[in-house]
């Protein structure tokens, strides 16, 4: 990259397509050092720690360019994502807040949002983002999972059942939706059909502790 004046940054994404993310850090690092307001470099090392697991020193770098350029919802998108990565759940949903308020908004933000609210124990807010994203988007697999999988925590079994139904009836395969409609069907007494979910569980993933103990629990004609 001729603007930072040498090749090293050549070396840097040579590093980054071997795996050696580490090294690939401290280049870019190195060139922060000598170019600290370059939102370029700042972006790179950002996504690098992200890929790390280095959430905060992720943050850290999102927020630099979020200096530099304050209005960017992009920067502010990747930067909600690495707090809820770091289990920052309430920053995270300020920071999303502000996306939705810029009208600039993203519709995968209302997925982000609505897992932060579900692991501050807020289901209703929870499933208040995910309906948004299905007013936009109906199809979105991951926002039918996840209004279903809050609906059944906060005990809304019947309105959860429509969503994992669509789910595997556009995907046979998809092997959480069947188990999560199998432990549904158990909480609204519909042994046979949980049993028929739980059974097409262990076909798809033979080695589910979870389906296999629920199967043998309906086998053995108990109920919840």
């Amino acid at each position: 990259m001729k603007e930072f004046g040498d090749n090293r940054l050549e070396e840097a994404y040579s590093h980054v397509l071997n795996g050696d993310i580490r090294e690939a850090v401290a280049i870019f690092e190195t060139k922060l050092e000598e170019f600290p307001e370059s939102t370029h470099l700042l972006m790179e090392v950002a996504s690098l720690y992200y890929i790390l697991g280095e959430m905060n020193k992720c943050i850290c770098s999102y927020k630099k360019v979020l200096e530099l350029k304050p209005g960017s919802m992009f920067v502010n998108y990747r930067m909600g994502v690495a707090m809820y990565r770091a289990t920052l759940f309430t920053r995270a949903v300020e920071v999303f807040t502000r996306i939705e308020e810029s009208g600039k908004f993203m519709p995968m933000t209302y997925i982000w949002m609505g897992l932060c609210y579900y692991h501050l124990g807020n289901e209703e807010k929870s499933i208040e983002c995910y309906k948004k994203l299905l007013e936009l988007c109906p199809d979105t697999t991951m926002a039918n999972y996840y209004v279903g999988i809050a609906l059944k925590a906060s005990g809304r079994y019947e309105e959860a059942l429509p969503f994992f139904e669509k789910l595997v009836k556009e995907n046979n395969r998809h092997v959480s939706a069947h188990y999560h409609l199998g432990r549904t069907y158990m909480r609204t007494f519909n042994y046979d059909l949980a049993k028929e979910e739980f059974r097409k569980v262990l076909e798809l993933d033979p080695y589910n502790n979870n389906a296999q103990e629920m199967y043998d629990y309906i086998s053995d004609d108990h109920s919840f």
